[in-house]
């Protein structure tokens, strides 16, 4: 029977230790949480709340690639040449937070605004509103092509897919309640996407 006190009060000794130890790496991780609460805050100050990017499209098969109006492209410079408008080259260059080229993939697009969408994870709301004509690649950019495969697939399946997989991974941690809306106005209505 002694043998028995002893082993459980050392069994006690070992879970007092080790909730001892829990309780610094959970006060840890929330001090880790709020840092990067305080730098991502940073962050959105230095580059404003709203990002603004441009996609060019690629030509599709049967397009003329000299009907470009594209005359160049930087990181976040787009220059459009219009002869009949812009003055006597016809040139006007266009500034965004960033400018994806025609060879830009999904994942290249989507981890620019990966830290964005993340943010919903720490509080914040975040909204992704693609707008252009009609065939620009709105559609294609936000959920891919017909046919997806894993390296066509949109932003918003890559989005919810990372947020899914965070919240799986931080399961136990911190639970997260998790709502989308999608929707598109076209022609002055609007569809639910969902």
């Amino acid at each position: 029977m002694e043998q028995l006190r002893i082993q459980y009060s050392e069994d006690f000794t070992k879970i007092g230790r080790q909730l001892y130890i829990l309780s610094n790496a959970a006060s840890g991780y929330h001090k880790v949480l709020e840092d990067n609460r305080k730098l991502y805050n940073q962050i959105q100050d230095l580059k404003g709340n709203i990002r603004v990017y441009c996609r060019v499209r690629p030509f599709l098969p049967g397009q003329a690639n000299s009907s470009s109006s594209v005359a160049g492209m930087e990181e976040r410079t787009i220059t459009i040449i219009t002869p009949t408008k812009y003055g006597k080259d016809g040139s006007k260059s266009f500034t965004f937070n960033k400018v994806f080229g025609p060879a830009a993939t999904q994942e290249e697009v989507f981890s620019d605004m990966q830290p964005l969408i993340r943010s919903v994870l720490d509080g914040f709301n975040v909204c992704i509103f693609a707008y252009g004509q009609t065939g620009s690649g709105k559609t294609y950019t936000m959920s891919g092509p017909n046919v997806l495969s894993e390296k066509s697939v949109g932003v918003n399946y890559r989005a919810l897919n990372d947020l899914f997989n965070l919240q799986a991974q931080r399961k136990g941690t911190i639970n997260y309640e998790i709502s989308v809306q999608m929707i598109e106005i076209y022609n002055e209505q609007v569809r639910d996407l969902l």
